[in-house]
């Protein structure tokens, strides 16, 4: 709060030495839409960075990472934006974005998309609300809303073609054709075909990484008379690239166990807790619990002061704490390639440079889109203080990715993670614009939105010898005891009596004769027994349930009969296929009311309904635990393992016991409302000051956790309330432009996707809210032109968003459980032992400290002119998981722009060159960390490198 009003004080004290002068001129007024209806940004009392046409192409934005440097307070994920530190920090489907965007006034259901069309090209503006914007912006607008808004088909003929190339190939081409068909009628064309190579070297098997391809063609109209403008604009867009992130983020490693080093002797990962004084009589006797083997290394923790001793696991003795039972995958691997990939001391996330970003993969790692979308806006002046508009979109678009998510290149073990999701939405929104008196206005509309996602996601091995473990039929080791012609089923029956699973199928769940699939449970397995309401716990029987149901068999091998990756192949271990619908709805209003020359009131309010239902179908490979010595018992059986406990070199190592098929079944529904509401008051004390405070509150919908049969189905919608005290002002004849803003936020039940105790034993990973933060801030911007040959503008942003009130789960825990802190293992320390209290603990994605700054100079000469641009920001170190660790802090980075282009004095031939990044600083943009079953890695997904290249543009008609 100290730094905040150091922050405060001194900056209103500079304001107040400008504020003399009174005199205009200068700057180009910006005009935007933030309010829905055209305003000065200099008039509008809401925090807006906004970006038109020349500032986009001046400051040469063309991606996410260009735009993320010059917004304040703000972080771009590659799919996802977070303002003030409100955003979404999870991608599992279910829930919803914490900013909402916008195309042409239309809600568009991703961010990434959004943010990456035509590479923002033909594009009028781009405006960036800080804030809730629940009022105007109903849906999911917590955090903020950005809108872009496309350049619309003019009444005079007009065309342009613009190539550029540059590092690792890249090779871009945009175009657009502005054709009048009828005095009343005109179209406009635009076509881009963009591509690069990889910026990450990968050492492994497959093509160097992020690179692009992205194909686009898009069509606007536009009918207008004296009353009527009716826009329309499609488009259908192909994208695809070879990505450098694995299923949670990147692919560059930087720690594996808190160290520098990844382990290529373990076959499986984990520990087992062990008492020193205590010897094994062998690599295999566990006749005293915890004893240690002799020969082993033995590693000692010390965790909040309590110090325990554990092993690494004998693979085929002593079983996994997971299910899944998944293997090392880097066991085998070429050490010096896993060496060459891991980058860093493994302490923490390191300050990277380009030469960095190597990784190592078996090169599956590919990502598709195929986006259509067609939006319409109406606009009828009814009569000179009354307009009616409509807005009507629909989006149609199916997503694909197949990605390395082992991060090595073993060709001999191997995962892969691959993701398909059709989404299709629609939307109608009214809106009615009436100037009461010339003092009084009103904003009303009403809004209706449907979506239905539809995801089909799943993890699967390759063509390696590691394959056999999923894609042949189980050996159950009862040869000998089960009849030779006995069924699959009959011999994992067998199994279970002979080998004795410390946990096996629960009497009331169904048993199948044969291996079950995703959608076992809901076809048959919910005709034998419905558990909801029969086992009282969330997780089965949560009042939003309506089903669920289980089914499970043994093992007899995937062989490609379940959907994965691209071209279907065997050894797939899970799937999920879940569905979400929603149907939203939303009544709003806003009016402001001039009580006189100087003071201004503006209120508003929005009622939001969110009607969602879902289900989700699981299939997954388990092995139910069996005690050490059974587990030995069973490999040696089916001939894994010799009977001292070293491979045989033949038949599959099972790592906790006895494999089975199991299928999941969950359906549930709920609503959410919410009336939020806007109280603002202007006072302007000259024509050339605003200043403005508001009281705002915003609103996102709970949601679902699909996909891992969640200990929690749903979770609650999270609110905030913002007050803000902001200046705008300018100075000097008009020639500088002083933006500030301060602000306190009372955030709750922030979505948060974490580890929790489960009903049923054991740690569960679900979406739940945090009970509350608070957050302060304070922004500030400028530009400033002294000269017609001089500009210069940047931001600064301070934000300290902190959690205010620690949380407790329903079993009493206090704080997050921490599964990924590989200093103390969650199979050596309990769950309160591992608890991490999050009570003024900062929070997710957002940088306390974050500026960037420009400057661009234009030369005359006798053949047309030169501007001349640098620009730099930076920001500071930023947390990705709650645990607050410093292996999950990236460290602050900055980025370096230069950019000179040429414009003939006929200002129709633009010759540019740039370099980005020139000193080959990295920073992080999104960030995984993982538990004991992974080797506790980290991994990151990076900025681009320094990239270079040279643009040439030409223009016709009426440029």
């Amino acid at each position: 709060m100290k730094k905040l009003a150091y922050l405060l004080t001194f900056s209103l004290f500079s304001l107040f030495i400008f504020a003399a002068d009174e005199d205009s001129g200068g700057i180009d007024e910006v005009i935007v839409t933030a309010e829905k209806r055209a305003a000065s940004i200099q008039d509008t009392a809401i925090s807006i960075t906004a970006f038109d046409e020349s500032l986009i192409e001046g400051l040469n934005l063309r991606n996410q990472e260009d735009l993320q440097n010059y917004i304040p307070a703000t972080t771009i994920q590659p799919y996802d934006i977070s303002i003030r530190g409100v955003g979404r920090v999870f991608r599992a489907l279910g829930g919803d974005p914490g900013v909402g965007t916008y195309n042409d006034g239309a809600y568009s259901e991703d961010f990434g998309i959004a943010s990456t069309d035509n590479g923002l090209y033909d594009v009028e503006r781009i405006e960036i609300l800080r804030g809730p914007q629940g009022t105007l912006y109903g849906r999911n607008s917590i955090g903020g809303a950005v809108n872009f808004i496309t350049t619309k088909p003019g009444d005079e003929w007009a065309a342009e073609i613009k190539t550029l190339v540059g590092s690792e190939g890249t090779a871009e081409f945009y175009s657009f054709v502005n054709q009048p068909l009828t005095d009343k009628l005109s179209a406009r064309v635009i076509i881009v075909n963009r591509g690069r190579g990889g910026t990450v070297e990968d050492l492994g098997l497959g093509d160097d990484l992020d690179s692009y391809d992205d194909e686009n063609y898009t069509l606007a109209l536009r009918w207008q008379n004296d009353d009527l403008t009716v826009d329309l604009r499609g488009n259908s867009r192909s994208y695809g690239r070879v990505l450098s992130s694995a299923q949670g983020a990147g692919l560059i490693v930087t720690s594996e166990y808190g160290g520098p080093t990844r382990r290529n002797d373990l076959m499986v990962h984990g520990y087992r807790p062990v008492d020193k004084s205590v010897a094994c009589g062998s690599m295999v006797d566990r006749a005293v619990a915890n004893c240690t083997v002799p020969g082993m290394d033995v590693y000692t923790f010390n965790h909040k002061g309590i110090v325990k001793y554990a092993q690494n696991l004998v693979a085929g003795v002593d079983p996994t704490t997971s299910g899944f039972a998944r293997p090392n995958y880097a066991y085998g691997y070429d050490q010096s390639i896993l060496n060459a990939t891991t980058i860093g001391d493994g302490s923490s996330v390191p300050n990277l440079k380009g030469s960095d970003l190597k990784a190592a993969t078996n090169g599956f790692n590919d990502e598709y889109f195929n986006h259509s979308a067609g939006t319409i806006n109406v606009a009828w002046d009814v009569r000179d203080d009354l307009t009616i508009k409509y807005i009507g979109s629909y989006t149609d678009y199916l997503y694909t990715r197949v990605t390395d998510d082992d991060r090595t290149g073993n060709p001999v073990l191997d995962e892969q993670f691959h993701a398909m999701q059709e989404n299709e939405n629609w939307q109608n929104e009214i809106q009615v614009f009436w100037d009461i008196s010339d003092d009084w206005n009103l904003i009303a509309g009403v809004f209706e939105y449907h979506n239905e996602i539809d995801q089909d996601l799943d993890f699967w091995t390759g063509e390696g010898t590691e394959n056999a473990r999923y894609a042949a039929a189980a050996d159950y080791g009862v040869a000998g005891i089960a009849a030779a012609d006995a069924t699959p089923f009959t011999q994992w029956y067998t199994a279970q009596a002979v080998y004795g699973p410390l946990v096996s199928s629960a009497p009331v769940v169904g048993a199948s004769q044969t291996m079950v699939g995703p959608y076992s449970a809901r076809d048959v397995g919910c005709g034998i027994v419905n558990l909801f309401g029969v086992v009282p716990t969330p997780d089965f029987s949560e009042e939003h349930l309506s089903a669920t149901c289980f089914l499970e068999g043994p093992w007899t091998g995937e062989n490609a009969t379940l959907r994965n990756g691209p071209n279907p192949t065997d050894g797939t271990t899970f799937v999920w296929q879940t569905e979400n619908k929603t149907d939203a709805y939303a009544v709003y209003f806003q009016t402001e009311y001039q009580i006189n020359e100087t003071w201004a009131i503006t209120a508003g309010a929005s009622w939001h309904e969110d009607q969602k239902v879902a289900e989700e179908n699981l299939f997954t490979y388990t092995e139910s635990e069996l005690s050490p010595d059974k587990l030995l018992a069973y490999n040696v059986a089916t001939g894994a393992l010799n009977a001292d406990g070293t491979p045989t070199g033949n038949g599959v190592i099972r790592f906790r016991g006895l494999p089975m098929s199991r299928s999941i079944h969950r359906a549930m529904a709920r609503d959410f409302d919410d009336v939020t509401w806007r109280l603002n008051l202007d006072y302007s004390p000259t024509d050339n000051a605003l200043w403005y405070l508001s009281r705002t509150t915003g609103y996102r919908a709970g949601g679902f956790n699909l996909g891992y049969f969640s200990a929690r189905p749903t979770y609650d919608m999270e609110t905030v309330e913002s007050t803000e005290l902001g200046y705008k002002g300018s100075f000097l004849e008009n020639t500088l432009q002083i933006n500030a803003s301060a602000y306190s936020y009372i955030y709750e039940n922030i979505h948060g996707q974490f580890a929790v105790e489960s009903f049923l034993g054991g740690t569960s990973t679900s979406v739940w809210g945090f009970p509350e933060a608070d957050t302060e801030g304070f922004e500030m911007d400028f530009v400033y032109a002294p000269t017609a040959e001089l500009l210069v503008g940047g931001n600064f942003s301070f934000t300290d968003a902190k959690y205010s009130k620690e949380l407790i789960d329903p079993l009493g825990n206090s704080g997050v459980i921490d599964e990924n802190n590989p200093n103390a293992p969650s199979s050596v320390y309990s769950i309160s032992e591992r608890n991490v209290p999050i009570k003024g603990m900062r929070m997710q994605r957002i940088p306390e400290y974050k500026a960037s700054v420009y400057a661009n100079y234009t030369q005359d000469t006798s053949e047309g002119s030169i501007d001349y641009l640098i620009g730099y920001s930076w920001t500071d170190s930023i947390l990705w998981d709650d645990s607050g660790l410093d292996l999950d802090t990236s460290p602050a980075f900055s980025r370096l722009d230069i950019k000179a282009t040429w414009t003939n004095n006929e200002e129709n031939l633009e010759i540019m060159a740039f370099v980005n990044n020139v000193a080959n600083k990295i920073g992080v943009r999104n960030m995984t960390s993982d538990g004991e079953q992974l080797g506790y890695q980290r991994s990151i997904t990076p900025t681009l490198p320094r990239m270079g290249g040279i643009s040439f543009t030409y223009k016709f008609g009426a440029y």
